[in-house]
């Protein structure tokens, strides 16, 4: 039986997916997430600056960004939401926010390309929860959002652009810019595959001097709107350093992580049968698209479908669909070895070549069975990835809390060094959280978003396109550094009981010790730490659950 799938009923399922993937961010008091935490405070920094709070504490550490640059998105909205909100639970806002804006950003795409096919909608929420978000990536994953709806506002309006349209353009563009450079080139590729297919059919049925003219009519109106975005890119270009040979992945082994989508296993491995059947679930439809089209081109004298694809001048309007995963394909895969330009890209680009399979397959049009059993099989694997999560997540919101109790304990206008002996942390059972991820390597960084402190472990002030860049003589990897290792090494290293000759008249007012517990007792680096803790500081608080240890500078 081939019933129609209710418009109302699929509807239903996408808003109660959609609320299921919000489900994970409220289900404790944190939301913990790798460099999420060292966002939230940076972003408390930014809004102390824009209120003028605390400058001349900040001012001997930090260097105020005056540049415009991608991953400006997050913290703007984090630094905006804490006017209202508790840190944390401002996190927990703007992270609804991005489900929200990817959800429906999804489907405003999908509903352009085939509104047949806008049920796909429904499975495409299976990608909002991804690695790098999870491992506190908001800007990356905010700019895949962004994606969407740039994608969808030029595949909806790039015959009828007007002049506000066209400052709607230009913002999304804006918008897009500040978050992440990642969405942003697969934004340019997927118009620039529009406009080619488009001109290329144009002058095929009508001459190339046709399709020369429709050519440069798509780009200039693509380009006009978006000349501020351009000039900002190009500058930012200028002046970013581009090393090679970050990733250290073969060929072979990003062709395993693509094929595995190894993406999409955020916290514990155990995730991992579950995304392989999305990816089996994805691929199966991509091989019905593929059928149906088949079909379709054996039949050429089928009527015409009035719920076709939305195009009024490309009958083979899949084209630029495949085009564009056929580039996110070349770009994932330049990524291996020495070809690749940043850590993680092989990661970073890998949602690109499955989201374009999703597209392209969205240009069919399905039975309503497989509409039918799609939804079914994506609210399965929703309840089973939301059964392996939420426990994670919520003994990771116990875990915070436990380190944020010392809060109390911590001074106004306070310097503090972070020693952290587990990235991955352990429950109180002793039982590791997060096999996945470096779950709570920035996790104490909440503490500065409820403190004006100095956070050791800034990483993003080691970053020139953040809001903050470390004062060279303060950077505090640099000033604690012993023999080439600091606190980030693993175990912690640092030499800080020199920290105020090294700083220049600075004290380090805290230390504070997480997981330090039997398995670092009798390693050198931990004699050296407590020699120093005994020396220069005083034991003030040690937290319930036991995973913090709190020490202040004796006076």
């Amino acid at each position: 039986m081939n019933a129609p799938l209710r418009p109302a009923l699929e509807r239903w399922i996408f808003y109660v997916l959609l609320l299921a993937a919000i489900a994970p961010v409220w289900s404790g008091r944190f939301f913990v997430t790798g460099d999420g935490p060292c966002h939230v405070y940076n972003a408390r920094i930014l809004l102390d600056y824009f209120l003028g709070r605390h400058f001349g504490f900040y001012d001997p550490f930090y260097t105020l960004n005056t540049n415009f640059e991608p991953n400006w998105f997050g913290h703007l909205w984090l630094a905006f939401f804490q006017v209202f909100f508790a840190p944390e639970t401002a996190e927990k806002v703007f992270l609804t926010g991005y489900v929200l804006m990817f959800g429906f950003g999804l489907r405003y795409l999908v509903r352009q390309i085939n509104r047949e096919s806008v049920f796909l909608s429904a499975f495409g929420l299976l990608f909002v929860w991804h690695h790098l978000l999870q491992s506190g990536f908001y800007n990356y994953a905010c700019s895949i959002a962004l994606f969407f709806w740039v994608c969808g506002f030029w595949l909806q309006y790039r015959h009828r652009m007007t002049a506000w349209r066209g400052l709607v353009w230009a913002l999304l563009w804006l918008a897009l810019y500040s978050a992440h450079p990642m969405g942003l080139v697969f934004a340019g590729a997927f118009v620039g595959s529009n406009i080619l297919v488009e001109s290329f059919g144009a002058g095929r049925r009508s001459g190339w001097k046709t399709g020369g003219r429709h050519f440069g009519q798509q780009v200039q109106t693509a380009l006009l709107p978006a000349l501020p975005m351009l000039v900002m890119l190009a500058e930012y270009i200028y002046r970013k350093p581009w090393p090679t040979g970050a990733n250290t992945e073969t060929l072979a082994g990003v062709w395993y992580q693509l094929y595995n989508l190894n993406a999409l296993i955020t916290i514990r491995n155990s995730e991992r049968d579950t995304v392989h059947a999305i990816s089996y679930i994805a691929i199966a439809l991509v091989l019905g698209a593929i059928v149906l089209r088949f079909r379709k081109n054996r039949s050429p004298n089928a009527p015409n479908d009035p719920n076709a694809p939305n195009d009024d001048n490309d009958p083979n309007d899949h084209t630029p669909l495949l085009l564009f995963t056929a580039i996110a394909l070349w770009q994932y895969f330049r990524q291996a070895g020495a070809q690749s330009l940043e850590l993680l890209m092989p990661m970073r680009v890998q949602l690109f070549p499955w989201l374009g399979l999703l597209f392209w397959a969205a240009s069919a049009t399905f039975p309503h069975w497989a509409r039918r059993l799609t939804l079914a099989l994506a609210a399965v694997a929703m309840c089973v990835l939301l059964a392996h999560r939420i426990p994670a997540h919520r003994k990771a919101s116990a875990l915070v809390e436990d380190y944020v109790s010392c809060v109390p304990h911590i001074a106004d206008s306070s310097v503090v060094l972070v020693l952290n002996y587990d990235f991955n942390g352990r429950d109180f059972n002793g039982k590791e959280i997060s096999d996945r991820n470096w779950l709570f390597i920035h996790g104490a960084d909440y503490i500065g978003a409820y403190r004006a402190a100095i956070m050791s472990d800034n990483y993003e002030a080691l970053r020139y396109y953040f809001p903050f860049i470390w004062r060279w003589d303060r950077d505090m990897f640099r000033i604690t550094d012993k023999e080439g290792m600091n606190f980030d090494n693993r175990p912690p290293r640092a030499d800080f009981i020199n920290f105020k000759h090294r700083s220049g008249g600075y004290d380090l007012h805290y230390v504070l010790v997480l997981h330090y517990d039997e398995r670092h007792y009798d390693h050198q680096f931990s004699r050296e730490i407590r020699g120093q803790l005994e020396m220069g500081y005083e034991p003030v608080f040690y937290s319930p659950g036991g995973r913090a240890e709190l020490w202040r500078l004796k006076r």
